[in-house]
């Protein structure tokens, strides 16, 4: 038997097309050809959206020369409504007018903007539009800015309220602007509670309320927390303050006391400790942490010192110095502090249990001195570099080790060590390289140039050099092969002589060991006060750049002058005679 079920398979193949015209304030005109299903937003769409001189309001859909709709495009903002029951047709014409009501809608509303109103809405349809009033608005006073006929300026006050319970609205124009001012009022049902307290610190004023009921609303004090004088701070129908003081404390004990409050109150609590602050003490000298420290109760010299990190390697652990101010006494106005000193040890912080000449119980403004070991010191280290038969670093066996006994505890020079390039140098304090002959102190090792050592002093002992550098004005700066005797003059003239503008009688020469000096002149005769070895700089200053003379100028300048003087000799010479 036949299955009775019918089934109809619908498929649709092509949507008709439709022409329509979009004229007005739109972005871009003209006749366009869409689906038949097309809506009126979809045709503004097509056109480019609105200008902002159009009215959103009254759109109007044309055929046969006939409005057949309005349409309203706030209602699509608002609800969300499409317009779908506006079925378009071939031809139809969708005008976009120009906006002719305008108002500026600011201030204490939920929707601060510009408005295009229609027919006959005011005030109230326009504040429904806004959004309604914020909660802190005033309404009693809308003000209305508004031009009429280009002439007149004007400010309008409107009371919504009476509008509203007088079932009236307020005509707005073209161009208005409306302002919706806030309330300034204050708060003042509530009191404040200033201080050392736990939890909020406003409540809420009520008829009747006390100070007894408002610490009953107090989540708690703190310990800190000075009863014994509050200050109440009132403020007067005249905004003047009047203060009030109280003891809370007797207050609070009291079954029967009690303060009244008033709105705006402030209840001003101090903490003990500002009134009070807190005693400290201060220890310096040789402890990982120097400083100032809170004297706490029953604290003792061993408590402080554990509090301060303990002692410094270098701390001359035999004894403290305390230095302890005298209380005010009249007669003694010349004494300042009584110094006391207490025997301690190494182990002075790591018991935990004191005997009873250990406690030492501290005072207010105490202050306590660890000296520092003015014997103990890390290794003083030196390094020696170069021609010796161990280089390396070295650390001082004593404060008298000169530069001779390190070189010796190097295992002494190598046959190529090159006294007269040896270097020495000085970090302490940044003092660099000193110029030491050290032929001259191997020779002698009393001779002050063997200088006793410091930390980070560094000797380089240099091989054999061969020549002499020549730097400066001179022809052809470079590196001269030593020839033994030969003075300046011999070596400037191998780096080609001097340059034209050449300081002939400033030259330097600094030796390889560092040492500087000038040549020196006796009579008629230059002499080196050092010879000059291997490794040595020869600097020839530079003078600035000479100005050619004009004579010519030179010259004419000066006939003037003669002629100018001979001029004023014959006037004078007239006139005596």
């Amino acid at each position: 038997m036949l299955n009775k079920k019918a089934f109809l398979d619908v498929s649709l193949g092509k949507l008709r097309s439709i022409r329509l015209y979009v004229i007005g304030d739109v972005r871009s005109p003209g006749i366009f050809t869409v689906p038949a299903l097309s809506s009126p937003l979809q045709m503004l769409f097509y056109a480019g959206g609105l200008r902002k001189t159009a009215s959103l309001r009254n759109i109007k859909v044309i055929r046969n020369d006939r409005v057949i709709a309005t349409l309203d495009f706030y209602e699509f903002l608002k609800k969300g409504k499409e317009f779908s029951n506006v079925r378009l047709q071939t031809h139809d014409v969708i005008l976009v007018p120009t906006a002719t009501k305008r108002v500026t809608m600011t201030g204490a509303v939920r929707k601060p903007a510009i408005f295009e109103l229609k027919g006959k809405e005011g005030l109230i349809d326009l504040i429904a539009l806004a959004g309604g009033f914020k909660d802190n608005a005033y309404i009693e006073n809308i003000l209305v800015d508004r031009y009429l006929q280009n002439k007149e300026h004007k400010l309008l006050s409107v009371n919504f309220k009476r509008l509203k319970s007088e079932h009236e609205n307020f005509p707005l124009m073209d161009g208005d602007v409306i302002s919706v001012p806030t309330m300034n009022r204050d708060a003042q049902n509530f009191i404040t509670v200033n201080g050392p307290i736990y939890g909020p610190k406003k409540f809420t004023y009520y008829p009747g309320m006390t100070i007894k009921k408002l610490m009953s609303e107090i989540d708690s004090l703190r310990g800190d927390a000075y009863l014994q004088r509050v200050q109440i701070t009132r403020t007067l129908p005249d905004l003047r303050k009047q203060l009030y003081s109280i003891n809370l404390a007797e207050l609070l004990k009291s079954p029967t006391a009690d303060f009244p409050l008033a709105p705006q109150d402030q209840v001003n609590i101090t903490s003990s400790l500002t009134l009070f602050p807190p005693d400290s003490v201060i220890i310096r000298g040789a402890v990982n942490k120097p400083g100032t420290y809170l004297l706490k109760k029953d604290m003792t010299l061993k408590d402080l010192i554990f509090e301060a990190g303990g002692f410094r390697k270098d701390a001359l652990i035999t004894e403290a110095e305390i230095s302890r101010i005298f209380p005010f006494r009249p007669g003694d106005k010349n004494k300042l502090a009584r110094i006391i000193h207490v025997s301690i040890d190494s182990n002075y912080t790591k018991n935990l249990i004191s005997s009873e000449d250990e406690q030492f119980f501290l005072e207010p403004f105490d202050n306590i001195f660890i000296r520092r070991n003015s014997d103990w010191e890390l290794q003083r280290n030196v390094t020696i570099q170069g021609e010796v038969q161990n280089p390396g670093t070295y650390s001082l066996k004593n404060k008298t080790e000169r530069i001779t006994d390190i070189i010796a505890r190097a295992g002494g020079l190598k046959p190529t060590a090159y006294l007269d390039g040896a270097r020495f140098y000085r970090a302490h304090e940044g003092v660099g390289q000193i110029g030491i002959d050290f032929k001259e102190i191997f020779k002698n090792p009393n001779d002050p140039q063997n200088i006793i050592l410091q930390a980070g002093d560094r000797i380089v002992i240099p091989e054999r050099m061969f020549t002499v550098r020549v730097a400066g004005g001179v022809n052809f700066p470079n590196s001269v092969l030593y020839q033994k005797g030969k003075g300046v003059g011999y070596y400037i003239k191998a780096a080609g002589g001097f340059t034209d503008l050449a300081d002939k009688g400033n030259i330097t020469i600094k030796l390889a060991n560092g040492k500087q000096f000038q040549p020196k002149r006796f009579l008629f005769w230059k002499y080196l006060p050092e010879k000059i070895t291997a490794g040595s700089t020869i600097y020839v200053p530079v003078l600035a750049e000479k100005k050619e003379i004009d004579w010519s100028g030179a010259i004419r300048d000066a006939a003037a002058i003669m002629s100018s003087i001979a001029t004023t000799i014959l006037i004078y010479d007239r006139f005596v005679k």
